[in-house]
């Protein structure tokens, strides 16, 4: 029999057999564990960064492997002394797991939205170029002679909060007084209702829309937005450089596909008969309501702004 046949019939024995798996390359044995080439590398390329440059010297690979070996053998003994069957480690490991597979269907719910979103984007809400042209052409002086407005607002969460600020003002009242012990935008309260400057299309419609309107100093009547009913001043206006063509065309992209993703957003909710209890969220408190307001340091209701 030739040479080739043989081979051939020696690589077949190995299925029929299904032996012949891949000879481990072990670099320690720890009674019945082993630390293979492929583990250690393994293990040493999950290392933080910070560390890489010091395992990667041969000292370095040593003491890896010194900890790696006294961690099998930590862990060969505490199997042998029987811990694993005491309640507390039972309790421990099964909320874990539990704890394990909440993220994980937080994982697998963010993924699958994550990519709806970017499929979203390529078609539902994906404006035309001729969609985002005809914005450009009925908003060119907003982009060739823009300005940027400061205002302040007070944002409640219902029309007759909104009634009782604006009654306060009507009465004598600063609109800072009342925007500090009123509003629910806690950032710009501190400030007085204090927000901007920004341009059309930064923020909510509805809000930019009162406040474009508005002449310095005038205080607008209540006006509802997706976060409230806010009463709003506006305090300057100036203009601003001009936006080149290309840029401006960028924001409109951004200004129109928010727009269609709001406006797919409020059908959807149409068709799925969507019921939300808002006055009910007064019941709900936890250990972030006592935390005087330090989440809203982080984030104001209507977007980013520097002063």
């Amino acid at each position: 029999m030739k040479s080739g046949s043989i081979a051939v019939l020696a690589l077949l024995s190995c299925f029929v057999v299904a032996g012949c798996k891949p000879k481990e390359d072990v670099i320690a044995k720890i009674g019945g564990e082993k630390i293979t080439v492929a583990s250690f590398k393994e293990r040493l390329e999950a290392t933080p960064p910070a560390y890489r440059s010091y395992i990667s010297t041969e000292p370095g690979k040593k003491q890896f492997l010194d900890l790696m070996v006294r961690e099998k053998l930590l862990l060969e003994y505490a199997k042998q002394s029987g811990i694993n069957k005491k309640d507390e480690y039972k309790t421990a490991v099964k909320e874990f797991a539990a704890e394990q597979k909440k993220q994980f269907k937080e994982y697998e719910d963010g993924l699958l939205m994550e990519m709806f979103l970017k499929e979203l984007q390529t078609t539902n809400i994906n404006p035309t170029e001729d969609e985002i042209n005809k914005y450009y052409q009925d908003n060119v002086q907003d982009f060739t002679n823009p300005v940027a407005v400061v205002a302040k607002h007070i944002l409640v969460q219902s029309k007759e909060e909104a009634e009782t600020a604006l009654s306060k003002i009507k009465s004598g009242e600063s609109f800072d007084k009342v925007a500090r012990e009123m509003s629910t935008d806690r950032i710009s309260a501190e400030k007085g209702g204090l927000i901007g400057p920004f341009r059309k299309g930064e923020l909510v419609p509805e809000f930019e829309k009162a406040v474009f309107n508005l002449k310095k100093g005038e205080i607008s009547d209540i006006v509802e937005t997706p976060f409230g009913f806010h009463i709003i001043t506006k305090v300057s206006e100036q203009k601003i450089q001009p936006v080149p063509e290309e840029t401006a065309k960028a924001e409109i992209k951004k200004i129109i596909s928010k727009t269609k993703f709001e406006n797919w957003f409020e059908d959807k909710k149409k068709k799925l008969n969507v019921a939300v209890d808002y006055a009910k969220l007064g019941k709900v408190k936890n250990a972030q309501d006592q935390a005087d307001g330090s989440a809203d340091e982080k984030d104001e209701i209507l977007g980013k702004f520097s002063n």
